[in-house]
């Protein structure tokens, strides 16, 4: 199935991967005649897959997936199947945790949800095959996300309950946080409050814990900070924007700089909550940082929510709401010359 899915099509993306490995490693991977793999080259690989991941904070959107897809098809060249059992789960591992990256920027940031259900259909297979609670829970996770926003916001609960039930199967203490922040935001799209605080409260009460972030197999990060986004976020949801502010604040002025994903959608959603609060300059001022953080990360989510803002203020006929249209439209220009979909 991996072969049939994704073969080594792109030599030069393969080569890229290649030259990104100490000289070592790359004359492991580089022998003609197969046979095992050290372990030392699958630590490598592992560790260059970890800084993918955590690259997703601040990498443009369209760079990091065909990033991800070569660490796949690099890893699909050394014949996982082949390998020692202990080789085999770890270059498998790495496969599925590049395949849910690939799947996030996809789906959230270029809008291309059939190739982003592919990704996430080989990353759940693998998953399920070597029973890692950690890489089923982050699948299950980001179909959540996938469902809802897709018009199902019922269906996405549904999978992110899943995302809960799996990670409490053995998966990190902060991937068992995240999947009950994304069943607070699940339940919040469904107008279910108490569903909503009993899961931030779940999320916040692992968060204060002992961690062993070395099992952390997630995209980017997830702490407190990010905790305060989700929960100002619910509230949105929920149609309490003004109940929603504090803690967006809050998550504004403790995301480190560098997560230009989380403040982005953190910003849009202040946005909306000043909308919601009828505090309209207040909502196109944070409309125009979200739109600046989209011009580096190419997250499309956000650029079509600042759009839906725009159409509802623009009756005011302000300044602000007219230069948040420009804005708007020179944010989707600049998206369509770099590549990407707006």
């Amino acid at each position: 199935m991996l072969r049939r899915t994704f073969t080594l099509g792109s030599l030069a993306g393969l080569t890229a991967a290649v030259a990104g490995l100490s000289p070592d490693a790359r004359a492991q991977v580089a022998r003609p005649s197969g046979g095992s793999v050290d372990q030392a080259t699958v630590d490598e690989l592992r560790s260059i897959g970890a800084s993918y991941r955590r690259s997703y904070k601040s990498f443009p959107a369209s760079s990091l997936v065909p990033v991800a897809h070569h660490q796949l098809q690099l890893a699909v060249s050394l014949r996982p199947k082949d390998q020692p059992a202990h080789l085999r789960n770890s270059l498998l591992e790495h496969m599925a945790e590049m395949a849910a990256l690939a799947a996030v920027l996809l789906s959230l940031d270029l809008g291309d949800q059939g190739q982003a259900d592919a990704y996430m259909d080989l990353g759940y297979q693998i998953a399920k095959e070597i029973d890692s609670a950690e890489l089923a829970a982050l699948i299950l996770g980001g179909r959540a996300f996938r469902t809802s926003y897709g018009g199902d916001p019922d269906g996405g609960l549904d999978y992110a309950l899943a995302a809960v039930a799996a990670a409490e199967r053995g998966a990190s203490q902060r991937m068992r946080a995240w999947t009950n922040a994304v069943a607070s935001e699940m339940y919040s799209s469904t107008g279910d409050e108490q569903g909503f605080r009993a899961s931030m409260e779940d999320a916040r009460t692992l968060l204060s814990g002992p961690m062993d972030d070395e099992r952390w197999g997630g995209i980017a990060w997830f702490d407190l900070s990010k905790a305060d986004a989700y929960e100002g976020s619910d509230l949105v949801r929920l149609g309490r924007p003004a109940d929603a502010l504090p803690s967006l604040n809050q998550a504004i002025e403790k995301l480190p700089p560098e997560m230009l994903r989380h403040r982005c959608t953190a910003y849009v959603c202040r946005a909306e909550a000043h909308a919601g609060a009828n505090d309209v300059e207040a909502a196109c001022e944070d409309g125009h940082a979200a739109l600046d953080l989209v011009a580096q990360v190419q997250h499309r989510g956000t650029l079509d929510r600042v759009t839906e803002l725009h159409r509802r203020l623009r009756t005011h006929k302000t300044a602000g709401t007219r230069s948040l249209g420009e804005h708007v439209i020179d944010t989707r220009t600049l998206l369509k010359t770099t590549g990407s979909p707006a």
